[in-house]
């Protein structure tokens, strides 16, 4: 190639160049309100989150799970009624805290508690409401949330829901209790007559559960629903 041409090459070159450029600087001469909008809009939205994160959320959590260690005491004394309600603002509650502090986990897990203090009160509706509100994936908490519903649904004469209840808490983490939740499930199956339903809740656990409590004595249980299944 000659010099020549070369020369014109790179000349096209540079012209291109300096024409992106003025271009580059064209647009943002045109559009430098609608950038700086954009980017302080950014920046504000940005500087919110992180203003609520520090300023607002961060303090709500801890002061929610300061206010936790008060009726978590009553709580492991059995003192369910003083758990529940609490004794004023100095001494506050489950439910004080479950209603202030519910976007925290610490508020969450007052659900929780506050539903536990009510099934032990007697109070089932209102602990159902509570238990149905607590929201967790927790291997153990979550099952054992469903359980509590299916106790609660027990004492009000409703076993048909209630025998559901415990067959979502068996299910919904497999862990140790897992056992424990399908023998309450098959206690209410016995109370109803459906003894089948019971019997395969027995070999569910003498099978997929060999290493349980439960299993240990779950071949009387067999055999004795057997003999029902059977009449």
């Amino acid at each position: 190639m000659s010099n020549k041409k070369q020369n014109n090459k790179e000349n096209e070159q540079v012209a291109e160049i300096v024409e992106g450029i003025h271009k580059i600087e064209e647009f943002l001469k045109n559009y430098k309100n609608i950038l700086l909008y954009t980017v302080g809009g950014l920046i504000i939205v940005i500087g919110g989150y992180f203003g609520y994160k520090e300023l607002i959320s961060k303090p709500h959590v801890n002061e929610a799970l300061e206010q936790m260690v008060i009726p978590q005491n009553y709580f492991e004394k059995d003192s369910f009624q003083l758990a529940l309600k609490g004794q004023g603002l100095l001494e506050p509650g489950f439910e004080s805290i479950a209603n202030e502090y519910s976007s925290t986990p610490s508020g969450n897990l007052a659900k929780f508690y506050a539903g536990v203090c009510c099934l032990k009160l007697g109070e089932y509706e209102q602990a159902i409401d509570y238990f149905d509100k607590f929201k967790s994936d927790d291997e153990i908490f979550a099952p054992r949330a469903l359980a509590n519903i299916g106790n609660c649904h027990v004492e009000l004469g409703n076993l048909e829901t209630a025998v559901k209840y415990f067959e979502q808490a068996a299910r919904k983490k497999d862990n140790l209790a897992s056992p424990s939740y399908l023998m309450k499930a098959t206690a209410v199956y016995e109370k109803l007559g459906q003894y089948s339903k019971a019997l395969q809740l027995y070999e569910e656990i003498k099978y997929k559960y060999p290493e349980s409590t439960e299993a240990n004595t779950i071949d009387k249980y067999i055999e004795r629903v057997k003999i029902l299944a059977s009449k």
